[in-house]
């Protein structure tokens, strides 16, 4: 290919089309668990907020659910992805791949509210939240339906005689809140660096394609998401929906939490299809083997996450 700046401006336009066609049609598991919170400035500053507000009867004063301001902060990363191509390469019309390398990078950063978001949740055990606890926790406080407050833990590690395994998320979803936030800044978009008169053309020979943009990801409410490695089947995920349904207000309402998604990583997914797919559920009666109806089919979805750890205990 002749190197001038009509047939650069045409490789270029056919770049930018294929990096855009990718862009569009990323995998948006995230959007199912995580409230996008769009951000116009370096970071962005969340309410503390003690419980799920709710409507209630009007009784006396008004009920005031305080948002404090700034007291919790997701920044917001700048992310970046760029290749190169020799001068040389392009005049001996040695770049058939090089729209299949822009379209990745189209790919890459339509998958990073996934990646982002994935990273948060799998992590949550280690990232403070909004109560200033860590989002995972054994010791937030709660309130239960006799109004009196106690320890509520998120999170659960094996009992006596179980093995740690891959960790498995129940959450509830149905709500304008969710588990996670996605907090996007910048959109990525791709920016080319072909004219001849470019640095990176004069003196290195170099035509550059990048992509870069801005963006975060943080921990929304605890009391919408739990997190297990211990053994996934029906006595561990009654008891996850069990410890979540018995949240409440202040003034003993529950708040009518039913989890509906269960997310699991790759070697979990037979112990979740099991869980939730099958209508028959294996059982030992007086020491003999059996089957009965599931109670848990169709009880959640079930979503089996590729970016979740497999590692036992994690």
């Amino acid at each position: 290919m002749d190197i001038n700046a009509g047939n650069i401006n045409a490789l270029t336009a056919t770049l930018n089309l294929a990096f855009n066609k990718q862009l569009g049609t990323g995998p948006s598991q995230f959007r199912r668990f995580s409230m996008e919170v769009p951000s116009d400035a370096g970071e962005n500053f969340y309410p503390r907020l003690a419980e799920l507000p709710g409507i209630r009867k009007w009784v006396g004063p008004r009920e005031v659910h305080q948002l404090e301001a700034g007291s919790y902060v997701i920044r917001n990363e700048t992310y970046e992805e760029t290749i190169s191509v020799k001068r040389e390469d392009l005049e001996d019309d040695k770049f058939g791949f090089l729209s299949s390398f822009v379209a990745q990078l189209g790919q890459d950063a339509a998958e990073m509210p996934d990646r982002l978001c994935f990273d948060v949740l799998q992590n949550g055990h280690t990232i403070q939240g909004i109560d200033k606890q860590y989002f995972f926790d054994t010791d937030h406080m709660a309130v239960g339906s006799d109004r009196k407050p106690f320890v509520y833990a998120n999170i659960a590690g094996p009992a006596a005689g179980e093995t740690a395994g891959a960790a498995w998320y129940l959450m509830c979803t149905t709500r304008v809140i969710k588990p996670i936030i996605y907090q996007p800044r910048r959109a990525f978009a791709i920016t080319a660096k072909t004219r001849l008169t470019d640095d990176n053309v004069f003196h290195d020979k170099e035509f550059l394609w990048g992509t870069d943009g801005r963006c975060a990801a943080g921990v929304g409410m605890w009391q919408l998401a739990y997190k297990s490695t211990r053994p996934l089947n029906e006595e561990t995920y009654e008891a996850a929906r069990s410890a979540m349904s018995k949240l409440c207000r202040a003034d003993g309402t529950p708040y009518g939490i039913v989890p509906d998604l269960l997310v699991v990583p790759s070697n979990l997914e037979k112990a979740g299809r099991y869980l939730l797919k099958s209508e028959y559920a294996p059982t030992v009666v007086n020491g003999t083997s059996g089957t009965a109806a599931n109670p848990w089919v169709g009880s959640a979805d079930l979503m089996v996450a590729p970016r979740l750890s497999q590692t036992a205990g994690s």
